[in-house]
């Protein structure tokens, strides 16, 4: 997941972080409530648009910026 020295913006994790909310949002719709970890949604026939320009390790990194706020729950 993480990459050695490798760092992310505050400005692009900030985009990346409001793309993976509108992800999440977007599956739920879609599922009627279901969730899914959103990195896991990168290159899949499922991918929403919204996450189409950040790469994966953005995603991830964004994702677990949103669980440490608390925005997004792991759900187990």
């Amino acid at each position: 997941m993480a990459r050695p020295n490798e760092q992310i913006s505050p400005d692009r994790l900030c985009d990346a972080a409001e793309a993976v909310m509108l992800a999440v949002v977007e599956v739920a719709d879609r599922t009627h409530g279901g969730w899914v970890y959103p990195p896991e949604l990168m290159g899949s026939a499922d991918q929403p648009q919204c996450l189409c320009d950040f790469t994966k390790y953005e995603v991830e990194e964004a994702t677990q910026f949103l669980i440490r706020l608390g925005m997004v729950e792991v759900v187990r």
